[in-house]
């Protein structure tokens, strides 16, 4: 099972100066130990065997931080300025035995309709395991879909503020 620690990674994360471009950031030398560094080596690998990764490798990162996936899948998030991108595993397959199950998501702002970020307040223990982003999209098909991602680093609600920001400016430009 993927078990890693959100306040380890995140302390972490925390560290790399952004904005750097995500090659930049995948080339960042942590000190982890155990599941944190097997989950970023693994992590870093898929997104480097990622075939849109040449279209990615020099977009700016402006947030970095872990999250879980509706309880199933633990990940890493790239906020981006006009998109979030994530790169997640199962948290139920053993990583030493079967194959992690990599997978990547990409929340372009074209397709968000509408983001929130709840945050539980004065929580210092579980600080990295307060933070709730529900990302309402608009799939392939037309039909809206929640993607809720869950132990958002609480730091960065400036960050996605922004980026919300940013999405709802550019729509009224362009008339959406």
């Amino acid at each position: 099972m993927t078990v890693i620690s959100y306040q380890t990674m995140n302390d972490h994360l925390n560290k790399v100066e952004l904005p750097q471009t995500i090659e930049q950031v995948l080339d960042s030398k942590f000190d982890f130990t155990n599941g944190e560094m097997e989950f970023i080596i693994g992590a870093n690998k898929f997104l480097r065997e990622y075939a849109g990764y040449e279209n990615y490798k020099v977009k700016k990162v402006y947030c970095i931080g872990t999250c879980l996936f509706n309880f199933t899948r633990v990940g890493l998030y790239f906020l981006l300025d006009s998109e979030i991108v994530t790169v997640s595993t199962s948290n139920l397959k053993e990583m030493n035995g079967a194959e992690p199950d990599w997978r990547i998501n990409h929340f372009p702002f074209v397709v968000i309709e509408a983001l929130d970020l709840e945050m539980v307040e004065n929580i210092i223990n579980k600080k990295y395991e307060s933070g709730i982003l529900y990302v309402k999209v608009r799939n392939h098909k037309g039909v809206s879909r929640t993607h809720v991602l869950h132990n958002i680093n609480p730091e960065h609600i400036e960050c996605f503020r922004d980026f919300y920001t940013n999405i709802m400016n550019n729509r009224r430009i362009r008339g959406a």
